[in-house]
C-alpha cells in the first residue's frame, strides 16, 4: 500500500509562512484584477466614442458632398475622446504600462484610424505622428509611458487604406470621378512607403497583404473609368508626400 509523500520542512511554522506568502499573492492578484476592471471600463467608453465618430465619418459613403460637414462634426468629438484617453491613463500606475497594454491596444488602433481618416478627408494626405499626437492630446513616444505605438499607428493606416478603397467605389456611384483617381495616387504612395519597412510583426504583415489587395481594387476602379471614357484628365492636384517615420 502506497502512502502519501511527506513534504519536507512541513513544520507548523513553515506552513504558516506559506499561507502568509499566498495571502500576499492573493492580495496582489486581487489588486491587479481591480486595476484591469477600471481599465476595461475606461477603454469601453473610449471604444464606444471612437466607433461613434467612425460611424459618423462613414457617412461619406452616402455622399462625398457631405465630407466637410462630417469632418467638422467628427472634430467636435475630439475633446470627449481626449477626456476618455485621460481616464484610461488614470486607471493604472504609469510604470505598469507594458503589463496592461493588451487592454487598450485595439482601442488605440481604432483611434489611429479615426485620426488618419479625419486628416485624409480634410487634407488628402497621410497624418503624421506629431499631428496624431496633437489631435488626441496623447504622446507617440514610448518614453512618455502611455502612448500610441508605431504598430498601432501603422495598423490604423492600413485600416484607412481599406476604408478608402470602399470610398473609391462609392464615389463613382455618386458621380465623383476625380476622387478615385486621387485615392489611387495616395494608396500607391502608401504601398510604396510600406515596402520600405521590415515588418516583423505578424499582424502587420497580414494586414499589409490586405493593403496590396486594396490597391488592386482601386486600380480596377480606375481602369473601369478609363475604358468607359469617364476618367478625368491628367491635370491632377499636387501629390501629397506620405511620411512614415516622422516623430
Amino acid at each position: 500500500m502506497s502512502t502519501d509523500p511527506v513534504l519536507p520542512n512541513s513544520s507548523g511554522a513553515d506552513s504558516t509562512g506559506i499561507r502568509c506568502e499566498f495571502r500576499d499573492i492573493r492580495r496582489l492578484l486581487d489588486e491587479e484584477q481591480d486595476v484591469r476592471a477600471l481599465i476595461r471600463t475606461a477603454v469601453k467608453d473610449l471604444q464606444d466614442q471612437t466607433k461613434e465618430a467612425i460611424a459618423l465619418l462613414q457617412g461619406v459613403h452616402q455622399s462625398t458632398a457631405n465630407i466637410p460637414r462630417l469632418v467638422q462634426e467628427a472634430r467636435c468629438r475630439l475633446p470627449k475622446l481626449q477626456t476618455s484617453l485621460k481616464q484610461v491613463v488614470a486607471a493604472f500606475p504609469p510604470d505598469l504600462y507594458h503589463r496592461f497594454r493588451d487592454q487598450w491596444t485595439n482601442a488605440l488602433q481604432n483611434l489611429a484610424f479615426l485620426g488618419a481618416f479625419i486628416h485624409y478627408l480634410e487634407f488628402g494626405s497621410l497624418i503624421r505622428r506629431n499631428e496624431l499626437a496633437e489631435m488626441f492630446a496623447i504622446s507617440v513616444s514610448a518614453d512618455a509611458g502611455f502612448h500610441i505605438s508605431l504598430e498601432d499607428m501603422l495598423l490604423g493606416m492600413l485600416e484607412l487604406a481599406a476604408e478608402l478603397s470602399r470610398l473609391a467605389v462609392n464615389s463613382v456611384i455618386h458621380g465623383d470621378m476625380q476622387r478615385p483617381v486621387d485615392i489611387a495616387a495616395f494608396m500607391n504612395q502608401l504601398n510604396s512607403a510600406f515596402q520600405l519597412l521590415n515588418l516583423k510583426n505578424d499582424q502587420l504583415r497580414r494586414r499589409y497583404d490586405g493593403l496590396k489587395y486594396n490597391v488592386k481594387k482601386v486600380e480596377e476602379v480606375i481602369y473601369d473609368l478609363a475604358i468607359r471614357g469617364l476618367k478625368p484628365s491628367e491635370s491632377q492636384p499636387e501629390e501629397q508626400p506620405v511620411a512614415m517615420a516622422e516623430a
